[in-house]
């Protein structure tokens, strides 16, 4: 899979794929316009197979869902970052 760029409530991410090395897959998500200067992110593993788009999408849409809720990461270790919906 080609890295790609998702967009979920405003936020964008740029997810790509990569062997582990015991050959299962991982799906990092750079969070291009999140916090620490678009440093940020986060990364799914699978032992084995692949996910799809459409799945690793809901993936980022449920980080952004955690990291901005009521006592999410956002509040505490980033409260000067705003939300970009």
């Amino acid at each position: 899979m080609d890295p790609f760029e998702v967009v979920v409530q405003g936020e964008l991410f740029r997810v790509s794929q990569r062997t582990q090395p015991g050959g299962g897959m991982s799906y990092d998500f750079a969070w291009l316009n999140g916090p620490a200067g678009g440093t940020y992110g986060f990364t799914v593993a699978l032992p084995s197979g692949q996910i799809t788009a459409a799945e690793l999408t809901a993936q980022a849409r449920q980080f952004v869902d955690v990291f901005y809720g009521p006592g999410g990461i956002g509040e505490t270790d980033f409260p000067d970052h705003i939300p970009a919906n």
